[in-house]
Order: C-alpha cells, then structure tokens, then sequence
C-alpha cells in the first residue's frame, strides 16, 4: 500500500487544510463497509451514492483523514476528531494525487486496453512476470476513472512492476486514463464490438482504443496486435507519429517479436508453440479456448519488453492461469 503524508496531499491537489489530526495515511479508501485503519477515505459522488453523507462512519471505521468537496452540517464535531481536506472535485483530486505518487514510484507501469480480453491478459501478465519481480496488479476488473487510480494508490512501496488494466465506454476516458498512470508499456490487446450503443461502429471503438497509445508518453514503449485489423493500423501509423518510442509486435502467423500458435487443446490446457525473438519454444497452459491466445501473446510482449530473456518467458508460461469465474469447468451433479 502506498503511504503519504499530508504535504503530498496538499501538494499533489492544492487542497485546504481545514482541521489536522494526522498527518500520515496508509493508502485510500472509499467503502465505509470495510475497515479504513489509517486510510485517507475519499468522499466521492457517484449516481447513486454520495459519499459526504457517510463521514462519521468513516471516521468510525479507522479513517485517518476526510477528502471532501462539501463540508457536512456536523462539520465542527468531526473538525475536532479528523484531518479533513477539502478540494475543488475529489475525484479529480483522487486522480491528482494518484498521479503524484506514480511519478514518485520507481515501478515501471503497464498499460492495458482492449475490447476483449484486458483482464484475463492482466491476469497473465501478473502471474508470468511474479516469476522474476514483485508485482502489483489491479484486481477484478477496476479500471475506470475511478479503479486505475485506486489500483495506482494500492502499490506496494517495494513493488518492481504494477499491471494496470484500462477500460473506457466513451471517448477521452482512455486518454485521461493514460495521463493519470503515466504507462512505461502500453498495449491494447484487440479491438471489437464493445458499448456499440455509444460509439455506433468499430471504426470509433477503435478510435476510442487508439487513445492508450495516442496519451501515453512519447517514450512509452508500444506493443501492437498485429492479427487485429484496427491495431495493425495503429502500428502502421504510430511507426510515423512516435519516431522516439519502441515498439514490439506479436502475431499468431506474421513474423513479429512474440509469434505463438496452438498446436493442440483440450477443455483444461492448451500446447502452444512459437518464436519470442526468434527463440523457438513450446508450453503447456492450464487454459482453455483459442482466444487466450492472443492473451499469452501479450503477456509474453510484456514480459519481453521488461527485458525479460525468451528462454525465461517460455519456461514461465504455464504460471498463466484465468481468475475465478473466468473460463472456469464447473462440474454440475449430472455430470
């Protein structure tokens, strides 16, 4: 968990001190339904809920501080048993001082965007390269505007490399996205049919996915589908627009930096078999179904572009396994 004191708060949102009792916090927290020992809990507005009405719970619950937009009615009581800030938008100032402590962090961050298969390729990700770092990675699927900065805050202080999933339904989410994690690697996994009711066909999906690449810094290093109609031509066109950044590819048939085919498959495995840089290899995973290929064929670009050998991959690739509930074999009791 990632700890700051309240000068990184300040300075990271240009936030106002209105009472201080600590000074430290143990991360952040929004859920006054869990314990918030030593937590900064941030009061943030969503459709449905607002959080400023459950201040006091939260100090009840171990809160160490109140990040606020509004102050409550009982402002005075809780001014005498709380640090509270209070900011223009805490969400904004969530995203500020995720942000902050990113550029404090010496992990190097991996970007993952995507239609499809985003969170199993995080999974994959995380579970080869625990194989040689210490590795923090988002869980479940927490990668709105909210979850990438909440996944950016829970780093461990030691951690080497955080795998931060990216997910959007609308245009410039993705790109603020980006500006927020900052990635050192970014990859959108494939572009397909996802919120067609909001963007009404795959060319502004697309569009809308190109955005990790397009937000990124220019020296992030850009792994591309190249089996994927639309992010083929994202590589085409980024080989032009970022002349400073690297790039790498991987294919299931093209001569690309990670090339990897199913040679067999069951309802509990796949054999794969390939090149990662042109070192040939084979690996059995404990995985089923064809799609999963292209999520090995991320985490192994990822993995490659942390510098890790082609050897090291293939004999890490069986770690890679889907979480709960995700191409899971459930045996029912009439069999």
């Amino acid at each position: 968990m990632s700890r700051f004191h309240l000068d990184d708060l300040i300075e990271a949102t240009s936030g106002t001190v209105i009472s201080c009792h600590q000074e430290l916090f143990d991360g952040v927290g929004s859920d006054t339904r869990q314990k918030l020992d030593h937590q900064l809990f941030v009061a943030l507005k969503g459709d449905q809920f607002d959080a400023h009405q459950f201040l006091t719970k939260a100090q009840e619950q171990g809160a160490a501080g109140l990040l606020v937009h509004q102050l409550p009615k009982d402002i005075e009581e809780l001014k005498s048993k709380i640090t509270i800030v209070q900011v223009r938008d805490t969400l904004l100032a969530l995203q500020d001082l995720a942000n902050y402590q990113r550029n404090k962090s010496k992990a190097k961050i991996i970007g993952i965007a995507g239609s499809n298969g985003k969170t199993t390729s995080k999974e994959f990700c995380a579970a080869l390269l625990s194989a040689f770092k210490n590795v923090h990675y988002s869980k479940g699927s927490f990668n709105n505007h909210w979850g990438v900065p909440f996944t950016l805050l829970a780093q461990p202080e030691d951690a080497e490399v955080s795998v931060v999933e990216m997910g959007m339904n609308h245009e410039n989410e993705l790109a603020r996205l980006a500006e927020i994690a900052e990635p050192d690697i970014v990859v959108c996994t494939y572009v397909g049919v996802e919120h067609i009711e909001y963007f009404g066909n795959l060319e502004n999906i697309a569009k809308a996915e190109e955005e990790i690449y397009n937000h990124s810094p220019s020296n992030s290093l850009r792994i591309y589908n190249l089996d994927n109609q639309y992010t083929r031509k994202m590589y085409e066109k980024a080989k032009e627009k970022f002349i400073c950044s690297k790039f790498l590819t991987f294919s299931e048939n093209q001569n690309t930096d990670v090339q990897l085919q199913i040679k067999s498959s069951s309802m509990t495995e796949i054999h794969v078999q390939g090149k990662i840089q042109n070192i040939s290899g084979e690996a059995i995973v404990p995985v089923f179904g064809k799609h999963n290929l292209t999520n090995l064929m991320t985490a192994a670009s990822v993995a490659l572009a942390l510098g890790i050998s082609p050897q090291e991959i293939w004999q890490a690739l069986p770690r890679c396994q889907t979480n709960w509930g995700r191409n899971q074999l459930v045996q029912t009791e009439s069999g």
